[in-house]
């Protein structure tokens, strides 16, 4: 049977779009340039529009990944529609509460991105932490959203049958992370497994070696790494990390600098934690990265209205921040992509 050369062309077109969408390919312009028109024409216009109905200057947030001052108002429109659109499976949220959730308001910042559209985080009001954060990149009818949350225990989705809860298992991939795609006139699609790089693995020496910092006894497992989503208000970048913590009366022991992925962390008391990697959107997918530079993961500031580090702050006590000035999330700039 012969197709039609017109249906054929389209399926092709739809077929180079989607793959187009997934590749890993670098950018087009540079994250720091991006950077800097945040305040410039139209960029500024497009943050403004935005924000316009919400109020934006008296509004505290304390939970991550906003952690400073935030708009309060109704969500950017594309946020309310990805809202509303997400599928029924995603865990411990249903219908009803999407739309409850979308017709409110919330708390979010608008931060400029590697898109013609800014990217959105936002902090949702729930009885647990649940955050949406929208990655943009050079096509302008896709939209890649990472949700955190919400939590199992507190979902009302299963009313009087606590019974049926199901939390997600702790191997399930990134665990209490979603990463949908959005394309324009599609619902969303669950691209966590294929956006995203594997999960960070220990050896078994990791394990016996990082154990004595999380538990009186035991090994440390693969769920001890966690993602820093510090910065995501102001850069697409999230970090894998070991930190030590304590446990009941226990107080673990300082890892010493001498361990081959430690670096301090400043805002984990001056101490020494362990590095797992970086990932970094590109502007179509997450890459990891051994390194970045220091303008991908950013001091925080002192205040909502401040460009100056936090008192004491020392970028160069973290040995996995380069010094290049131009880096790019998909750009080649990075020293390294393996790890120790």
């Amino acid at each position: 049977m012969l197709l039609n050369p017109f249906l054929a062309l389209t399926a092709m077109t739809i077929v180079l779009s989607i793959a187009s969408c997934i590749s890993p390919a670098s950018p087009d312009s540079s994250f720091l340039a991006s950077r800097a028109r945040e305040g410039e024409g139209r960029g500024e216009s497009k943050v403004n529009a935005m924000e316009r109905d919400a109020d934006c200057g008296t509004s505290a947030i304390t939970d991550p990944p906003l952690a400073d001052m935030a708009c309060a108002g109704h969500l950017p429109e594309h946020l309310v529609e990805f809202l509303r659109s997400m599928p029924d499976t995603h865990l411990f949220l249903n219908a009803s509460e999407r739309e409850e959730i979308a017709g409110s308001p919330q708390s979010f910042k608008v931060v400029s991105g590697l898109g013609e559209r800014p990217d959105v985080v936002a902090v949702i009001s729930h009885s647990s932490l649940f955050w949406i954060r929208s990655f943009e990149g050079p096509d302008p009818n896709v939209t890649v959203y990472m949700v955190y949350g919400p939590d199992c225990d507190a979902s009302s989705a299963f009313g009087g049958f606590p019974a049926k809860r199901k939390c997600r298992s702790e191997d399930s991939y990134l665990r209490d992370f979603t990463l949908y795609l959005v394309s324009k006139g599609r619902p969303p699609e669950d691209v966590t497994s294929t956006l995203m790089p594997p999960l960070p693995r220990m050896s078994r020496k990791e394990q016996l070696r990082y154990g004595v910092y999380l538990r009186p006894e035991g090994e440390a497992s693969e769920a001890d790494i966690k993602l820093d989503v510090s910065r995501l208000v102001r850069t697409p970048v999230l970090r894998w990390v070991m930190r030590p913590v304590q446990e009941s009366d226990y107080e673990p022991p300082d890892m010493p600098a001498s361990d081959p992925r430690a670096f301090i962390d400043y805002y984990w008391g001056n101490r020494n934690v362990a590095h797992f990697g970086f990932l970094v959107w590109n502007g179509r997918r997450m890459e990891l990265r051994e390194t970045v530079s220091e303008a991908l993961w950013p001091c925080r500031v002192s205040g909502p209205q401040s460009r100056n580090c936090d008192a004491g702050y020392d970028g160069s006590a973290d040995r996995y921040l380069t010094r290049v000035a131009t880096e790019r999330p998909g750009g080649p700039d990075d020293e390294s992509t393996s790890h120790h």
